[in-house]
Order: structure tokens, then sequence, then C-alpha cells
């Protein structure tokens, strides 16, 4: 009998941080930039998310995968139903040609631990005609 009340009290503690947790939904997961100027300065796109779970989200970093972008997010934690964004800043200069360049978005978000990672990624992409 204490056997499976031990056992009933576990499931019942893990359906419970199971549910009581934040989850991440952007609106889109790739932005195309289309054909940009090299000399025409920077350009950035805002990918706005929703947290679709039950606690607080919180964005722990985001990390581009080159030096030629930069990131900016939501820094306050995400209550449930609430928004967020994160903006993508690319800078074409000296960039001819066709880019897709991916940004990791570390948080604590539910669909993160699924994926056995701690990250979500975002894309941004286009062709940068030469000055």
């Amino acid at each position: 009998m204490k056997i499976k009340l031990l056992v009933l009290t576990l499931l019942l503690v893990c359906n419970l941080s199971y549910t009581q947790s934040p989850k991440i939904n952007f609106l889109n997961y790739e932005h195309d930039f289309g054909e940009i100027e090299e000399d025409g300065g920077s350009v950035s796109h805002t990918f706005e998310f929703a947290n679709e779970g039950t606690s607080p989200l919180v964005i722990l970093s985001v990390k581009p995968s080159c030096g030629c972008t930069t990131p900016n997010w939501s820094k306050d934690p995400i209550k449930p139903g609430g928004k967020g964004f994160i903006i993508a800043q690319y800078d074409p200069k000296g960039r001819p040609g066709v880019f897709r360049k991916s940004l990791a978005v570390f948080s604590n978000s539910e669909s993160n631990s699924e994926k056995m990672s701690n990250s979500t990624y975002i894309y941004i992409k286009g062709k940068v005609n030469q000055k």
C-alpha cells in the first residue's frame, strides 16, 4: 500500500511540474529580407513570440551564428498568454551573396526541454547585392 501511495505521489508531482511550465511559440521562425544592398546599411526584423505555457517565460540569451547578426530581446519575464520579441539585425557590408543565418534562443521553455535542448532556432535569410 505504501508503495502505491509513493508512486501515486511521484506521478502527481511530475504531472504538476510538467503542467507548470512556460512554452515559447514564434509567429514565424524565419524571415526573408529578399534582396538588400551591401552599402544600404543594416536591416532588422522583429520576431514576435507568445508564452503559451502556464508559468513565466524567460529568454536567457540569444546567440547568433555569426558576428554579422546582432540580437536584442525582451528582458523581462513574459507572463502566460503574454508576448515578447527578438530583434535580429543583419549587417550586409562586405558580405555580398546569398545568406541564411540562425539565432539560437535560450529560454526556460517547455518546448526546449522536450527536444532535449535548451534552445529554439529562428532564421534570417536574403541576398546581398554587391555595391
